[in-house]
């Protein structure tokens, strides 16, 4: 299945502080339940750049939050977070893809969530390599992903678990010259 992208130029016509405010109280809306206030507070942050807000945005429409469930719409909001350097967008729009059924582009978006340091696609890549999901199965990669994961200051202590746990069973299974001495 194929999905076009259009993409439109935005002009940005106020200060970060006010695309911060837009975006902190749409959080606030959803964190209250209403999704149609945190709908439009987020549109309007996303329209003048805010790119939080774009994933937000999204993601509402990826998953059918308010609106009508709609890939294609989400995919244009991933994508311009994306733009911006935002690492998740890149992860949402594999996970996109994967609900599409397009693998090819799935992975290629998941490297670039990974390549970019998004814990989720590190720990996915992980995964994928341990086990042989639609990409060879390589213990050794496998280890240098959830490795990452160690690594990152900003991995919560259930993504490190997960990570530790992967590799101690890799390393139990001693496959691909994978020894007790590689855990730092």
């Amino acid at each position: 299945m194929m999905v076009k992208i259009k993409q439109k130029t935005i002009t940005v016509g106020c200060g970060p502080q006010e695309k911060n405010r837009l975006f902190k109280n749409a959080n606030t809306a959803w964190d209250n339940g209403d999704l149609r206030g945190a709908f439009a507070l987020f549109t309007r942050a996303a329209h003048l750049g805010d790119r939080a807000s774009q994933l937000d945005l999204g993601y509402f429409f990826d998953q059918g939050l308010f609106v009508k469930k709609n890939k294609q719409k989400a995919l244009v909001w991933y994508h311009r977070a994306y733009q911006q350097g935002d690492a998740s967008a890149a992860n949402n729009i594999a996970t996109v893809y994967r609900d599409l059924g397009d693998i090819r582009k799935m992975l290629w978006w998941f490297r670039r969530a990974a390549a970019m340091g998004d814990l989720d696609a590190l720990l996915d890549f992980g995964k994928r390599y341990e086990k042989g999901l639609e990409v060879p199965r390589n213990p050794l990669k496998a280890k240098s992903y959830f490795g990452r994961v160690l690594a990152n200051k900003h991995a919560s202590k259930e993504d490190k678990a997960e990570a530790l746990s992967r590799l101690s069973r890799l390393r139990k299974g001693n496959t691909y010259g994978l020894d007790r001495s590689d855990h730092k």
